[in-house]
C-alpha cells in the first residue's frame, strides 16, 4: 500500500477531526448511500412496471409486423408469408385483415378495430386464445363466430351466445347518396376476452379471416383470400427484432417492416424518457452530498497545512499529495455507493416477497408495486456516485498539491 493510500485510509477511520469536519463527512456518506438506495428503488420500480406493460403488449402484439408500404392490401401475400417463414429467426407467422366497424347489439352501438385472423396461425403468435375468459377461442370452421373483449361485452351488454351484428364501412359513403344498403353480418359472440389493456379489451373484435375478408371487401366485389393488410410473425428470440427487420426490408419490396417496439414507438419512448429524467432528478441528491464532500475536504487543507507542509519537506511529491484527498473522495463514493445498493436491493427484495406498497386492486392490474432488479442498472449507479464524489475532491485534492511547505510549517 502507498504511503497516499494509507494515510486516506486512516483519515477516514480517525476520530481525532475537527467535529464539524466530522459531521459534514458522515452528512456526505449518508447523502451517498440514501441517494444511492433511491436511485435503485426508482429504476427498479421503472423497469417493473415497463417489464408489465411489454408483456402485455407482445403477448397480443406480434414480434415482427409486415404491411403494406403502400396501398391498403398487402401484394402477394401467399408468396410473402413463405418467405417469412423460411428466415430461421421465425418460430411462426401468419396473415391477417383488420378494419374499423360498428358493432350493434340490443340498441346499443360501438365503433371498434375489427381483425380477420387465422386462429390456427393466430395461436401460435399471441395468447389471444389464452385470455379467454367466458366461451371459447373462434372455431377456423365457423365464420359466423367473433370474439369481443370483456369491456366491450359490458358496454354491448352481450353474453356468450348472444348475436351482434357489425356494419361495414365498406360502401357506407355510397350509401349516402344513392340507394345503396350498407354490408352487415351477424356474428354469434363464441368467446369473451380479457387482456389487462382496456385499448384491446374495449376496442378490438375479432372474427375468422373469410369473415373480415366478406365484410370490407369494396362495394360491388366480392371478397378475396389475396385481401390481406399484412402478415404478423412471432421470434424465437425477441432480441433479434431489429435484426429481423434489416433482413426482411432487404429481401422483400414495396413493403413496411415494424417491430414490437415500433408498434407503440411513443409509449416506450415515453418510458425510456421518464427513466432517464428519474436518473438524474435522484442524481442531484448524490451531487449534494458531493458539495459536503467537497466542502469537508477544503476544511481538512485548511485544518492539516501543517501536515501537509511536513510531508512535502519529507519528500512527499504534489501527484501523493493529490492522491491522498482523491482517495478520501472515492473512499466515500466506494462505501456510500456500497452501502447504498445493498440498501436497495434489501427494500427491492423486500417489496418483491411482503408487497411492503400495495395498489388497489380495483383500479391497478398488479396487487403492489412491481419491481424488477438489472445486474446494469447496480452497476451505473453505483459508478455515477464514484465517480460524483471523485470529481468532488478534485478541487481540495489541487489546493493541497499546490501548499508551499515553507509557508506551511514557518510559523510552527
Amino acid at each position: 500500500m502507498s504511503y497516499s493510500s494509507f494515510i486516506a485510509f486512516r483519515y477516514l477511520k480517525s476520530k481525532r477531526k475537527v467535529a464539524s469536519v466530522s459531521v459534514i463527512s458522515m452528512i456526505s456518506l449518508l447523502g451517498v448511500i440514501v441517494g444511492t438506495a433511491a436511485l435503485i428503488i426508482v429504476i427498479s420500480v421503472f423497469n417493473g412496471f415497463q417489464g408489465i406493460v411489454t408483456n402485455i403488449l407482445v403477448n397480443f402484439d406480434p414480434h415482427i409486423r409486415i404491411t403494406a408500404q403502400s396501398g391498403e392490401y398487402l401484394p402477394h401475400p401467399e408468396k410473402v408469408l413463405a418467405q417469412v417463414e423460411e428466415l430461421k429467426e421465425v418460430r411462426s407467422a401468419t396473415m391477417f385483415l383488420s378494419g374499423k366497424a360498428m358493432i350493434v347489439s340490443g340498441g346499443v352501438n360501438r365503433a371498434v378495430n375489427v381483425v380477420g385472423i387465422v386462429p390456427e396461425g393466430n395461436e401460435k403468435i399471441s395468447s389471444l386464445s389464452k385470455s379467454v375468459v367466458l366461451g371459447h377461442f373462434l372455431d377456423p370452421n365457423q365464420d359466423n363466430q367473433i370474439l369481443i373483449g370483456l369491456s366491450l361485452a359490458d358496454a354491448l351488454g352481450s353474453i356468450v351466445g348472444d348475436t351482434i351484428a357489425v356494419i361495414s364501412p365498406a360502401g357506407i359513403e355510397r350509401s349516402l347518396t344513392q340507394f345503396y344498403e350498407p354490408k352487415v353480418a351477424k356474428f354469434v359472440v363464441a368467446g369473451i376476452y380479457q387482456s389487462q389493456n382496456k385499448d384491446y379489451d374495449g376496442y378490438y373484435a375479432f372474427v375468422n379471416l373469410p369473415a373480415a375478408q366478406y365484410l370490407f371487401a369494396p362495394p360491388g366485389t366480392t371478397s378475396s383470400p389475396d385481401m390481406v393488410n399484412g402478415i404478423d410473425a412471432k421470434l424465437w428470440d425477441i432480441g433479434k427484432s431489429n435484426e429481423v427487420k434489416a433482413k426482411l426490408e432487404n429481401m422483400l419490396s414495396n413493403v413496411r417492416v415494424e417491430t414490437w417496439f415500433d408498434l407503440h414507438k411513443d409509449l416506450y419512448q415515453m418510458m425510456t424518457i421518464e427513466r432517464i429524467v428519474a436518473y438524474i432528478v435522484l442524481s442531484l441528491i448524490i451531487l449534494i452530498a458531493a458539495f459536503n464532500i467537497l466542502g469537508s475536504l477544503t476544511m481538512t487543507v485548511i485544518e492539516k497545512r501543517r501536515e501537509i507542509g511536513v510531508l512535502k519537506a519529507m519528500g512527499a511529491t504534489q501527484s501523493g499529495i493529490m492522491k491522498i484527498y482523491l482517495l478520501e473522495g472515492i473512499f466515500v463514493g466506494l462505501f456510500g455507493s456500497i452501502l447504498g445498493l445493498i440498501l436497495g436491493f434489501a427494500v427491492g427484495e423486500a417489496q418483491i416477497k411482503y408487497h411492503l406498497f400495495k395498489l388497489d386492486t380495483s383500479v391497478y392490474i398488479i396487487p403492489a408495486l412491481p419491481v424488477s432488479m438489472h445486474l446494469s442498472d447496480f452497476i451505473v449507479v453505483g459508478l455515477i456516485a464514484i465517480i460524483i464524489c471523485s470529481l468532488a475532491a478534485l478541487y481540495p485534492a489541487k489546493r493541497a498539491a499546490h501548499i508551499d511547505p515553507a509557508d506551511a510549517v514557518r510559523w510552527e
